[in-house]
C-alpha cells in the first residue's frame, strides 16, 4: 500500500459521485479534510468480515470485490464497486465490517472517518438526505441481487448482464468485459464454472466470447433466452 495524495482529478470522480454529487463545493471539501487516499495492488485485503472498522471508502481507480466467507472458507461475492462508488458505509453504524474487502485489480482508495461523517450528517440536513439516499440505493441493489438469485437461472443471469451494455436499437454488439470473468462471476452470484456454463448455452442464441470480448450477433434471440 502506497500513501497518495488527492487531485484535482480524483476530487472531480467524487463530485460525480452519487453521495458527494448532491453536496455543495464547501461541504464536500470539508468532508475531504483529513481524508487518506492509498494504492493497493490486486487482491490486497482492505478489511476482513468482522473487523473493527469506523471508516467509509470511495473508489478512485480501479475495482474493489466484497465478499462473505462460510463456514467452510467458501467465499460468496456480496457486490463489486468500480470507481466512484462508496462502500462500506454500514460498518460505520454497526462498528464492524459485514463482509471481507479486496482490491480485484489495482486500485486507488479514498478512506473517511465514520465518526465525522456522522457528526457532519447530524448538524446538516443535505449531508443527512445524501447519505440516507445513498443507502437505500445499497438496500435496492441488494433486493435486486436477491430477486436474480430467486427468479432467474445462470444463462438467463448472464444474458440480462450481456443485454444491460447493448446500446439502443442495435441488433448486432460486442463489448470487452471492464474485469476479468471470474469477477463477472462473483457478480452474478455464480460459481466460475456455472459462468462458462451459461456462456456456452448462450452460444445457440449467438454469443461468442473471446478472452474479455464478447460478441452478440442476434439481440432478439437473446433477449428471448
Amino acid at each position: 500500500m502506497k500513501t497518495l495524495q488527492l487531485t484535482s482529478s480524483d476530487r472531480a470522480i467524487l463530485a460525480c459521485s452519487r453521495f458527494f454529487g448532491r453536496l455543495p463545493h464547501a461541504t464536500v471539501e470539508a468532508i475531504l479534510e483529513g481524508a487518506t487516499l492509498s494504492s493497493h495492488e490486486e487482491h490486497d485485503v482492505l478489511f476482513r468480515q468482522g473487523d473493527s472498522i469506523d471508516d467509509v471508502f470511495f473508489v478512485i481507480s480501479g475495482l474493489v470485490r466484497l465478499y462473505r466467507l462460510g463456514k467452510e472458507g467458501r467465499e460468496a461475492d456480496v457486490a463489486v464497486f468500480p470507481k466512484g462508488e462508496m462502500f462500506a458505509e454500514n460498518a460505520m453504524f454497526l462498528g464492524r465490517a459485514t463482509a471481507s474487502a479486496e482490491a480485484a485489480e489495482a486500485s486507488i482508495i479514498l478512506r473517511l472517518d465514520g465518526r465525522k461523517l456522522r457528526q457532519f450528517a447530524a448538524v446538516d440536513p443535505e449531508v443527512a438526505q445524501a447519505l440516507i439516499e445513498h443507502l437505500c440505493h445499497r438496500g435496492k441493489m441488494t433486493e435486486d441481487l436477491l430477486a436474480e438469485d430467486r427468479l432467474l437461472t445462470a444463462p438467463q443471469r448472464v444474458a440480462s448482464y450481456i443485454l444491460s451494455h447493448c446500446p439502443n436499437g442495435s441488433t448486432s454488439f460486442s463489448f470487452r468485459l471492464p474485469f476479468q470473468k471470474n469477477v463477472l462471476a462473483g457478480k452474478l452470484g455464480l460459481a466460475p464454472e456455472a459462468l462458462s456454463r451459461a456462456f456456452s448455452t448462450l452460444r445457440l442464441s449467438g454469443v461468442s466470447v473471446k478472452g474479455r470480448l464478447i460478441e452478440i450477433r442476434d439481440r432478439q434471440a437473446l433477449e428471448r433466452f
